[in-house]
């Protein structure tokens, strides 16, 4: 139990740190409320648009739905990809520099394009979310991949194991926490993704409720919503992070071996 509570006390230390400066400065600074609200504040209009008012929900479920449905999909392609061209070297030279060119494009500006072609709709969100995690859990993938030892590369040839089987059951698991690393990082893009389209569209989402607050000079809604994407954020890393300690056992027992 002791350890417990460390462990808990050492996570959440960072955090109150921080409201604690944020406190702190708008205090000393005496900031306005339409200007930089404090976590008191921010705290109060976080409980009332989520418990009693409930105004923030629709929002925020939006932007979680929607971050989630194109996360999915940029993730399942990056390890596809990823996969594909770790394992044959001619896929590789054809499609490695084309990746890498779409990757140098900034999502950002791709944002009205995507519009243009698939409309004002939430698909159009879902693609560009998706476009924006893709490289992380790509690079993941085939980082890991490759990075397989030599010697079990010919360990296996020697046994005569298919590609797949090779792929299944040497190259994927060797990967594994590369993925988990990519999948991480793409979490975090996919949110960015997101809010930049919804600054966009306009037509809901926290993006939406940042910008049509920040207009309406309602800084603590703002940072309301800017708090609530954060903990979406940090709650998403953390799961991968319980999901990789306990689904990706090996590399636990190689670091103690």
């Amino acid at each position: 139990m002791s350890s417990l509570l460390r462990e808990f006390g050492v996570r959440i230390a960072p955090f109150v740190l921080l409201i604690f400066i944020w406190w702190a400065a708008v205090t000393a600074f005496g900031l306005p409320s339409r200007l930089m609200p404090g976590p008191g504040e921010v705290g109060m209009r976080i409980y009332r648009g989520l418990i009693t008012e409930g105004d923030l929900w629709p929002h925020m479920s939006l932007t979680l739905i929607t971050t989630l449905g194109g996360y999915l999909l940029g993730s399942v392609l990056g390890v596809i990809a990823g996969s594909l061209l770790a394992m044959s070297r001619v896929v590789e030279l054809t499609t490695y520099p084309i990746v890498v060119l779409l990757q140098a494009v900034p999502k950002v500006a791709i944002a009205p394009l995507v519009l243009l072609w698939l409309g004002y709709e939430t698909h159009s969100t879902v693609t560009l979310v998706a476009l924006t995690c893709f490289f992380p859990v790509f690079v993941g993938t085939f980082v890991g991949i490759r990075s397989v030892p030599a010697v079990l590369r010919d360990l296996f040839r020697t046994l005569n194991a298919s590609g797949i089987k090779t792929y299944l059951h040497l190259g994927l698991p060797n990967a594994a926490g590369s993925i988990v690393a990519g999948l991480q990082v793409g979490w975090g893009f996919a949110l960015v993704g997101c809010v930049v389209m919804e600054f966009i569209m306009g037509m809901g989402g926290a993006g939406f409720l940042i910008d049509n607050s920040a207009n309406m000079l309602d800084a603590v809604t703002a940072v309301a919503a800017m708090v609530l994407l954060g903990v979406m954020g940090y709650a998403g890393g953390m799961l991968l992070q319980w999901a990789k300690r306990r689904l990706i056992f090996w590399e636990g027992d190689a670091r103690h071996g």
